[in-house]
């Protein structure tokens, strides 16, 4: 097998193995879509309230006179949908037991599938596709039941189809996939068909229809109009009053929150991808290789969809890996490294990548928002204590549930280095030196700690103060079910 496969493979060999539901953590944005699809499958209507009763309470909803529906986009359960029929023969009626088999088969096909053929789009080149999958908060992504994979590769996908001419109408629908996922990429799949050839236009608008239809529907039916979105029917208050703000909660784009989102100690994308410094470093070589309309493409759609967030108040998205609303930017920040020849700081910065969202991904990538240098303050203590996330090799030796995701890890950056693999731990090293220094965990952050530990990985611990066992005795009466970790 040639290297670019061979690490996509891995890749879906990782995600395989690994089932990051953990016991009592009720996953928001996961947990919505869950209930979507069981809702339409099992009880014959998008309203929510009965899939939500077997879970418990959860926070993405929206309601409407009385009803509850899933306050996100409907197109990546729409996706995710057939993971769901596949395993319902299986394992019967929803509930708290089947929760996980049901998440997990979702996952494979909302999030993984669109990841790992993303990476093959990357496969000439071994280094850029491992830092795709291996080395960018995408690699959280692909194992989540969240919608950033899914409109990466929508979105690459159909820039990669129009910058070869050809296939417009499959193009459309990828668009549609990713605008039926999430409303702000109507800005750059318009950004993309304003670049694609006129002719074309038809081609794309036809693509796009049938999920432009299905979304009008969905929203007629759940808000009681085509044009109205769940933001503004959000059931939390805070999420309400974000909504009232600007449009649907964007607003004017914020210098401060632009220089969070690459910066930020908890969430900034530099931070959690340097190797991305490559690929701007590469973009001369892009624009000599690619026809000019292709090329501006390529600059201009991660650029529309930082600025959009950028304006967002709630840029940073809650309990994630990296700040996960500009992750579908990724693959054209990334691209450029395929045209260019390989600069010895490219594996250095592939190797400091790695060493931020593999060892958060592996343990728990749900950190809170306060705690800052997250693969130091609450990855590493984790795997002090012996800690990773749910997988199936819990289910046959705790050792090589701890070991042998991170050797896949290691061999797909081994595989894509080859004789520069002393690069990538050298950039390895470098961050946890770093790390090491500049992480001052205060008290608060290791009582956080103490408590993922204690409730979403079952390890009995010290005393809690009391409001946070009170918290603890209610989390743990939550799905999913326990894990033999």
């Amino acid at each position: 097998m040639k290297a670019g496969p061979a690490i996509v493979a891995l890749y879906a060999l990782l995600a395989a193995l690994v089932i990051p539901i953990y016991p009592h953590f009720p996953s928001p944005n996961e947990f919505t879509r869950w209930a979507l699809v069981v809702s339409v499958v099992d009880f014959h209507t998008i309203e929510v309230s009965r899939a939500v009763a077997i879970l418990g309470p959860i926070e993405d909803l929206a309601v409407v006179d009385g009803r509850v529906y899933s306050n996100k986009a409907p197109g990546a359960a729409l996706v995710a949908a057939p993971g769901y029929l596949l395993v319902r023969p299986f394992i019967g009626p929803p509930s708290r037991d089947n929760l996980r088999v049901a998440l997990t088969a979702m996952r494979w096909f909302g999030a993984t599938l669109p990841l790992l053929l993303l990476g093959l789009m990357f496969r000439q080149r071994p280094l850029a596709a491992a830092a795709l999958l291996f080395a960018t908060p995408l690699f959280a992504y692909g194992l989540l039941l969240f919608s950033h994979a899914l409109v990466a590769a929508a979105l690459f996908g159909a820039w990669t189809l129009l910058a070869r001419g050809d296939r417009a109408l499959a193009a459309g629908a990828l668009l549609g996939v990713a605008v039926s996922s999430e409303y702000p990429m109507i800005i750059p799949a318009a950004i993309l068909v304003a670049f694609a050839p006129w002719r074309t236009w038809w081609k794309i608008a036809a693509g796009g229809a049938p999920f432009a239809i299905f979304l009008g529907a969905y929203h007629k039916l759940a808000f009681g109009g085509v044009f109205a979105l769940p933001s503004a029917h959000e059931m939390l208050p805070e999420f309400q009053q974000l909504a009232q703000r600007g449009l649907f909660g964007v607003q004017a784009p914020s210098g401060s929150i632009l220089a969070h989102t690459f910066f930020d100690p908890a969430r900034g994308l530099l931070l959690f991808a340097p190797i991305l410094i490559a690929g701007a470093l590469a973009l001369p070589h892009a624009r000599k290789a690619l026809p000019k309309p292709a090329f501006l493409a390529l600059l201009l759609v991660p650029l529309s969809i930082v600025a959009i967030y950028s304006g967002y108040p709630n840029w940073h998205g809650g309990w994630n890996v990296g700040p996960r609303y500009v992750v579908s930017a990724i693959p054209f920040l990334l691209f450029p490294i395929v045209f260019a020849s390989e600069r010895i700081v490219t594996p250095i910065l592939l190797g400091m990548s790695a060493a931020t969202v593999v060892p958060l991904t592996l343990t728990f990538p749900f950190p809170d928002r306060s705690l800052p240098l997250p693969w130091a303050t609450l990855a590493w203590p984790l795997l002090r204590d012996g800690l990773v996330a749910p997988n199936l090799l819990h289910l046959v030796a705790r050792p090589l549930a701890i070991a042998v995701p991170f050797v896949i890890v290691i061999a797909a950056l081994a595989i894509a280095t080859r004789k520069r693999i002393a690069l990538v731990a050298a950039g390895v090293a470098v961050t946890l030196v770093v790390s090491a220094i500049a992480a001052r965990p205060t008290m608060t952050d290791r009582l956080r700690v103490t408590y993922i530990e204690e409730v979403f990985f079952e390890r009995p611990g010290p005393p809690m103060p009391p409001r946070a066992e009170a918290r603890a005795r209610r989390d743990l009466t939550l799905p999913p079910a326990s894990w033999p970790f």
